[in-house]
């Protein structure tokens, strides 16, 4: 049975939470930024947000944003530093589906962070 690219997306943004959980409290700098990112997107684009994102030591969370997208088949994103680049080098259809594709699992890892926060 074939998945479907939003499938893909929620098995791997579960897998990353829960390699971070990992039978302890989610860091909660984590969580916070899972939380926010989206919208971050939404409000300023997606090289934007992702430069705040290393400004601001948020290097775990691209990572894992990064390992969702490669899930996908965005073979450039197969890391941090491989996502900052796509997001500089594409050409704007490219950085557009990216941007829509970095938006929805930026979604998942959000829903997943919020399902394993306590409160």
């Amino acid at each position: 049975m074939a998945h479907t690219v939003s499938q893909k997306m929620a098995q791997a943004a579960y897998e990353a939470v829960r390699k971070r959980v990992d039978g302890k409290a989610l860091p909660e700098k984590y969580a916070s930024f899972a939380r926010s990112f989206p919208s971050l997107v939404h409000s300023c684009g997606l090289a934007q947000a992702i430069a705040f994102a290393r400004a601001k030591d948020h290097g775990q969370y691209l990572e894992d944003l990064a390992g969702v997208l490669k899930t996908i088949g965005h073979d450039e994103c197969s890391s941090m530093k491989g996502l900052e680049c796509a997001t500089r080098e594409s050409p704007v259809p490219a950085y557009i589906r990216l941007s829509r594709n970095a938006l929805q699992a930026s979604g998942w890892l959000k829903r997943y962070v919020e399902a394993t926060s306590p409160e």
